[in-house]
């Protein structure tokens, strides 16, 4: 393909791919086991039953060692981390939310390209979402959030999306200058939530804490850089339990609290604790209680996850080398010099075309309808459902709950100030009408590999270049 402008490429042959469901794909004989080991002990309720295996408990110590451990590295045997494991990510985000006290009257920035839940979330504890712009990550620009932050806001909830970094390693730095300044001013401290439900075991670097460093800066696993973290096993995760989430915190008094929330909302903290749901009231908890089941087939899960992420990163290695060979540029790194993307979504940029808005989104989805023909399952950024703030309509026509929370909450008048439209977020808007992304699954063969890069031979060839 040196001379451009008379290569030409043959139409690929249909071909079948693996499903991109990470985790689920690598369901075997290990997993129906752990299922099956609760059944046998007619305990499915992770606090009590007849012969009760505490999968969830275990799945929790687990994970914390796992989350605690440098990538390449044995976990650790003891950390400072504290997991509670829960029955979906968007419950964790929930519940999370609750435990740094976020209500009426709280203002939340959040970037536009997420999840629904990561706003649902946020409404739904009665405060206000901010929105902050991107870089070129497509994730929280560090440099827009001191523009974002007022007096009334409580957290700060960066998204690594698509299993890609954001630079959180200069966000914290942000964040604990910020913090600096409120001290001096008397405001309570921001808190750093990190929503990583589709980035579980991907890694960045920098240096946890947002009031002080913790530690030395170097290479953790993200979800340990702020104050709480948390994680999804939804099916389309890197590990799934079809459904499940995880809260991560460094903080005792964080952690008892997330633990008494997400428990009818009592702290256990006597050993064994006096009744089953806990000791000591905290506050009007929720049931999002994992069960045993989802705990069993986690703990499976996790031990399979760095087999899981080498095979997306080195699909994903070759994908993102051949767009580059077409001149296009892949979505960066926020670490270049030690990637820690966990590889399951390859986005890239389309070359220079069209000035014309419409034509660009004209241009995006004629791509994404090329590729779609092999079963690539790709999306158009723009048109990326409810990952996209201006596609969010109960966001954009500010919905209210039932009571007319949030945004009828006389506490919450200023949001009058913040619209959720197309344009709110110019440099996210723009990236959002210019990129493609296919899905990398967890399973390609080297042959699966080579038909989807001359699908792509093909896509450039008819459609990107012309």
């Amino acid at each position: 393909m040196t001379d451009k402008g008379k290569s030409k490429v043959s139409k690929p042959d249909a071909f079948a791919l693996p499903r991109e469901f990470p985790g689920a794909v690598w369901y075997g004989e290990e997993e129906i086991e752990a299922v099956t080991r609760v059944l046998r002990n007619q305990s499915p309720f992770r606090y009590y039953g007849p012969r009760c295996g505490f999968e969830v408990r275990q799945f929790e110590e687990e994970f914390a060692r796992f989350i605690a451990s440098k990538p390449g590295e044995a976990w650790p045997e003891h950390t400072d981390l504290r997991v509670t494991a829960v029955n979906s990510g968007a419950g964790a985000l929930e519940v999370a939310l609750d435990a740094l006290g976020v209500g009426c009257g709280d203002e939340v920035i959040v970037q536009g390209f997420m999840w629904i839940a990561s706003i649902s979330a946020i409404i739904r504890n009665r405060a206000i979402p901010v929105l902050v712009d991107s870089d070129d990550t497509l994730n929280m620009d560090p440099e827009a959030i001191r523009a974002r932050v007022t007096p009334r806001t409580k957290v700060i909830m960066p998204v690594p999306m698509l299993g890609g970094c954001a630079r959180i390693g200069a966000i914290m730095a942000v964040v604990r200058r910020i913090n600096a300044e409120r001290a001096a001013q008397g405001l309570p401290p921001v808190h750093v939530l990190e929503d990583c439900a589709q980035a579980l075991g991907a890694h960045a670097r920098g240096i946890p804490g947002s009031i002080a460093p913790i530690g030395e800066e170097g290479v953790h696993r993200v979800g340990v850089f702020g104050d709480v973290g948390i994680f999804s096993l939804q099916i389309n995760k890197n590990i799934t339990a079809g459904e499940g989430g995880v809260i991560v915190t460094r903080d005792p008094e964080l952690h008892r609290r997330i633990e008494a929330l997400h428990n009818v909302g009592y702290a256990r903290d006597g050993e064994p604790a006096q009744n089953w749901y806990g000791d000591t009231p905290l506050g009007w908890g929720q049931g999002r209680r994992m069960t045993e089941l989802q705990g069993a087939l986690a703990r499976v899960q996790l031990w399979k996850l760095d087999a899981i992420l080498d095979s997306m990163r080195r699909s994903h290695a070759r994908f993102e080398a051949r767009v580059r060979e077409f001149g296009m540029t892949p979505r960066p790194r926020a670490d270049a010099e030690n990637p820690g993307d966990t590889g399951y979504y390859c986005i890239f940029r389309l070359p220079p075309g069209p000035d014309d808005a419409d034509a660009k989104i004209a241009r995006g989805r004629a791509v994404a309808a090329a590729l779609d023909e092999w079963g690539l399952h790709p999306w158009f950024l723009h048109d990326f459902e409810v990952h996209v703030y201006y596609n969010i309509q109960p966001l954009v026509e500010k919905w209210p709950m039932n009571n007319g929370c949030p945004w009828e909450c006389e506490r919450n008048a200023f949001h009058t100030a913040y619209r959720y439209e197309r344009g709110a977020l110019p440099r996210l808007d723009e990236a959002l009408i210019t990129t493609v992304g296919i899905n990398v699954p967890s399973r390609l063969t080297p042959e699966d590999e080579e038909n989807i890069l001359s699908a792509l031979n093909y896509g450039y060839e008819t459609v990107i270049r012309q």
